[in-house]
């Protein structure tokens, strides 16, 4: 026995280092899958109609592709017709009128070697929400989703009529007047001067896409210089954002526009509104014969600001949105599939598309900002 455990291991040896000559490479042909196109079109009365024609890109892919030779039309089911016009950027086609309550309305939309694309969907008719007086009364929420707590205070919405057919979102917001109404634009010269200082080609394609428009947030630039430019160049990044923040230009406006709203966090108080996972500033509910929903408000800052009598002039606000199915079903969806990507044991969700011969969404809304108080 003792002699034969020596031609084994030699037998074993020889068969390991033999094995891997008999690997060899296998060509597999991957099909690259065929580019969908993307209609995105949230229509309201409060503004014109916009709609973007894109297409599908891969997870490595960094540039959007547009579509900028398609035929838009929406009409109604009385026949009117509207045509959106290429604006000439980013995929962009609109027109200057804007889409009516209680009208149903269908896209159609045709692009050379593509079937006909169509959808559907209305703007639901509106329901003038208020909020009665109320006193801040703050108490502790656990919110069960991601068991943290919350120092919130409730509130209720009233609808001032029974609604049959509920698809509501509400959301918390605060608007600060020093900031508020500012605005900043970084010029087409300016960013070539930074190019010229050492800005790397991907920082600067992301900064060419804001570039001669007014924006609301300046630190946006902020953040592309610090996800753009390399991380150990600490100098560079210094030198970038001097140079940025000299030539940015500015201009305050007399108007509250949406995107100068900062978010703050909104649960739902009522059997029929909820959160959808671990979204804590996005409350949704769907229901029939109802006529107010409870909430519950909450705004951190707020909260320290009232423990130490310190007045933060600013304002608080209530967004509410009465939506059609297909936006509240978007929505949910959307929130769902963004919330699921930090698990990586859970199924893929798709979101919600009501796009024949494509995907993406034509959904009708109305929005409503209630003020609640300023402190």
């Amino acid at each position: 026995m003792d002699k034969l455990l020596p031609k084994y291991l030699f037998v074993a040896l020889t068969l390991f280092l033999t094995l891997p000559a008999c690997i060899s490479d296998m060509e597999i042909d991957v099909q690259t899958p065929e580019r969908e196109v993307v209609v995105t079109c949230l229509f309201s009365p409060q503004g014109n109609w916009k709609l973007t024609l894109a297409k599908t890109k891969t997870l490595q892919e960094n540039e959007d592709t547009y579509i900028n030779n398609a035929l838009v039309k929406i009409t109604t089911e009385t026949g009117e017709e509207v045509t959106l016009n290429y604006s000439g950027e980013r995929g962009i086609y609109s027109s200057n009128t804007r889409p009516e309550m209680d009208k149903t309305y269908r896209l159609n939309i045709h692009i050379p070697g593509h079937k006909e694309i169509t959808a559907e969907s209305r703007i639901p008719n509106i329901v003038n929400a208020t909020v009665p007086d109320f006193d801040i009364k703050w108490i502790k929420y656990l919110y069960p989703n991601n068991l943290m707590d919350y120092d919130v205070f409730p509130l209720q919405v009233n609808f001032g009529e029974t609604v049959q057919d509920a698809r509501f979102l509400f959301r918390s917001y605060y608007f600060d007047p020093n900031e508020g109404y500012k605005r900043y634009m970084l010029t087409m010269d300016s960013l070539e001067k930074l190019k010229k200082a050492g800005l790397p080609e991907n920082a600067y394609l992301e900064l060419a896409e804001l570039a001669d428009q007014w924006v609301v947030n300046q630190s946006i630039f902020d953040h592309i210089l610090f996800k753009l430019v390399f991380f150990e160049d600490f100098d560079l990044k210094q030198r970038l954002s001097y140079l940025l923040y000299q030539d940015l230009k500015q201009k305050t406006v007399s108007a509250r526009e949406y995107e100068a709203f900062g978010r703050s966090v909104c649960f739902g108080n009522d059997y029929w509104l909820n959160n959808v996972s671990y979204d804590v500033m996005t409350t949704i509910g769907e229901a029939e014969n109802v006529t107010h929903a409870k909430l519950l408000y909450a705004n951190a800052n707020l909260k320290y600001s009232m423990d130490k009598n310190q007045k933060r002039d600013e304002e608080f606000w209530l967004e509410v949105i009465q939506g059609s199915k297909e936006y509240v079903d978007y929505y949910h969806s959307y929130i769902l599939q963004v919330s699921q990507r930090i698990n990586p044991y859970s199924e893929p969700v798709m979101v919600q598309s009501n796009i024949n011969n494509a995907t993406g969404i034509f959904a009708g809304y109305h929005r409503q900002m209630i003020h609640l108080f300023n402190y």
